[in-house]
């Protein structure tokens, strides 16, 4: 069955370029196109597409609005493309992924080939269509730990309130908190993040897969809407605590003797930076006592990693798939057994907050 996508671009030559390069991808259809954002959801509602692209910059009712409206009223896999989500224009980029987009892709550039983004266009059509939207009017999930059906291959994960230390917990002065997520992250990463103090008494080290260019206007992005300090690690630096580390663009992080080196080694799993890359090290470095998560994300990426921090015999926490907008690593940490918990995004911060209080 094709995936079925409308169009929302008010350029009729944008928009001829965009069937073009769509209509040489197999398995993609385009059941309808719309020049504003009214007739975007005048279409999205006749149509019931499996994936939208939209413009931001509309006449009448402009991207922002489609996004907000769309997704409060019925909601689609959005994929924003615009000259407004360059590199440099974080705010734009992250209120659509607050209003619910679900990824992003910059138009070519006043004089680019249009018809150049076809394979990145078939690449995140491929991802948008396998993935599950929420409501944003609603929470996207409940404060409650999923309960996982025993398995002997799932390892030892645990029903708790996310409060309090789940029962069993061995008490432990944790050193360091590392998280790694895909696509969705830039979201999630915010929700658990901004619910952190900032005298978070433990440094945060993070991989985020995101497009090159764009890892700055992440930084950027969460420094304004959290308490802890948001920052790139640097190489040789000792990570402190209250701050939250995110590796510089195409670089893998890792932690060796104390102090943080980045790299440009080989693509682990096809990524730099790489999760699994961050995750070893940690293992390696701090044994029992690192706090690990892994959420949102396509793929595999994370899962190894944290099953062998949690093989060390540190506390391991995976995103649950109702919270996830693509249960691909949180999935494979699972049903490795690398997860002691499987938590909502809303729970996860809280969670962390209590292992971090309950040290002895």
């Amino acid at each position: 069955m094709k995936t079925r996508i409308i169009i929302i671009e008010d350029n009729a030559l944008i928009q001829a370029a965009y069937k073009k390069a769509i209509n040489t991808l197999p398995d993609i259809e385009i059941v309808g196109t719309a020049t504003d954002g009214k007739q975007g959801f005048e279409l999205l509602l006749a149509t019931d597409p499996d994936v939208i692209i939209c413009d931001l910059n509309m006449p009448v009712m402009d991207g922002f609005e489609f996004t907000k409206k769309a997704m409060a009223e019925k909601p689609k896999p959005i994929l924003i493309i615009s000259d407004l989500v360059q590199k440099e224009d974080e705010g734009n980029i992250f209120k659509v992924l607050q209003l619910g987009a679900i990824d992003v892709l910059p138009k070519p550039r006043f004089g680019g080939d249009i018809n150049l983004i076809a394979q990145e266009l078939s690449r995140k059509i491929k991802v948008l269509k396998g993935v599950i939207v929420f409501r944003k009017t609603q929470k996207n999930s409940t404060s409650t730990v999923e309960s996982l059906p025993s398995a002997s291959n799932q390892g030892t994960a645990v029903r708790a309130e996310p409060s309090l230390p789940s029962p069993g917990f061995v008490r432990k002065n944790f050193q360091i908190v590392a998280i790694g997520a895909s696509t969705g992250g830039p979201q999630a990463f915010q929700a658990v993040l901004e619910t952190l103090p900032g005298d978070f008494p433990l440094p945060i080290v993070c991989v985020q897969h995101i497009s090159p260019g764009f890892s700055e206007s992440l930084v950027e992005w969460l420094s304004h809407n959290c308490k802890i300090k948001v920052q790139f690690a640097e190489e040789g630096k000792k990570p402190s605590p209250g701050i939250a580390y995110f590796p510089k663009d195409d670089h893998h992080l890792c932690i060796r003797n104390g102090v943080f080196h980045l790299n440009t080694d080989e693509l682990v799993r096809g990524h730099r930076p790489s999760v699994d890359y961050l995750f070893h090290s940690v293992a390696k470095e701090y044994g029992d006592l690192s706090l690990s998560v892994v959420m949102t994300g396509m793929g595999d990426d994370g899962a190894r990693g944290l099953k062998e921090i949690k093989d060390k015999g540190s506390y391991t926490i995976s995103q649950d798939e109702s919270s996830s907008i693509v249960y691909g690593m949180p999935r494979v940490a699972y049903e490795l057994g690398a997860s002691m918990e499987v938590l909502s995004l809303e729970s996860i911060g809280p969670r962390i907050l209590a292992l971090v209080k309950a040290k002895s």
